[in-house]
């Protein structure tokens, strides 16, 4: 992976306390996926089209964090990502593990 094939995807979240709930999107009888956006204005108009605010918020995390909420995804059964979902469709979709193996192969090549 190289810098030019990472994104720094915007999330939508609510947090309860020291939880954080990120938004997932499904099509129909799908799996679930992590709702992932190239910008804030995108990650708005999804706040804005499923209702959700003022009680979700946008967030752009560091890498080091949007890698913990990858890994915390696939704990949890979450192996998916999508870009840009609306209603019935999503720019693309991303498998989980494949990310972070990505990830640190390439934390790995730097470091070495």
């Amino acid at each position: 992976m190289t810098a030019d094939d990472e994104i720094q995807p915007y999330l939508v979240y609510r947090s309860s306390g020291r939880q954080m709930e990120c938004a997932l999107w499904a099509v129909e009888a799908g799996p679930k996926c992590l709702a992932l956006f190239l910008t804030a204005e995108a990650a708005g108009r999804y706040l804005d089209n499923a209702g959700l605010r003022p009680v979700w918020k946008s967030l752009r995390p560091a890498k080091p964090q949007l890698l913990k909420i990858i890994e915390h995804c696939l704990l949890v059964g979450i192996e998916h990502a999508v870009l840009e979902p609306e209603n019935d469709q999503a720019r693309r979709l991303f498998n989980l593990q494949q990310v972070l193996d990505a990830a640190r192969a390439d934390e790995n090549g730097a470091s070495g």
